[in-house]
C-alpha cells in the first residue's frame, strides 16, 4: 500500500511540474512576442518562427508527460484500492 501511495504522489508532482512547465513556456513565448517587433524584417521573422518551433514543442512535449502521469496517477488509485480491499480487516466475528 505504502508503495502505490509514494508512486501515486509521485505521478501527481509529475502532473504538476508538466502543466507548470508548459504554463511558463507558453508565458515566455507570449512574452517573445511583446517584446518583439514582428514585422521589421525577415530576420525577426524567422527568429518568432524559430521560438514558435521550440515553445510549441515544449509544450506538446509538457502536455504529454502530463498524460501520462495521469495515467499512472489511476493505475496507482487502482492498486491502492485493490490493496485496501484485499487487506480489509474483517470485524465481523
Amino acid at each position: 500500500m505504502l508503495v502505490s501511495m509514494m508512486a501515486r504522489f509521485n505521478a501527481i508532482n509529475t502532473m504538476n511540474n508538466a502543466q507548470f512547465a508548459s504554463m511558463q513556456a507558453s508565458n515566455n513565448m507570449m512574452r517573445m512576442v511583446g517584446n518583439m517587433h514582428t514585422f521589421e524584417g525577415d530576420n525577426n521573422l524567422e527568429t518568432l518562427h524559430e521560438y514558435d518551433n521550440k515553445f510549441s514543442s515544449d509544450i506538446a512535449t509538457n502536455s504529454l508527460l502530463y498524460r501520462l502521469a495521469a495515467l499512472q496517477e489511476k493505475i496507482f488509485a487502482k492498486m491502492y484500492s485493490d490493496d485496501l480491499e484485499k487487506h480489509k480487516v474483517n470485524y465481523i466475528a
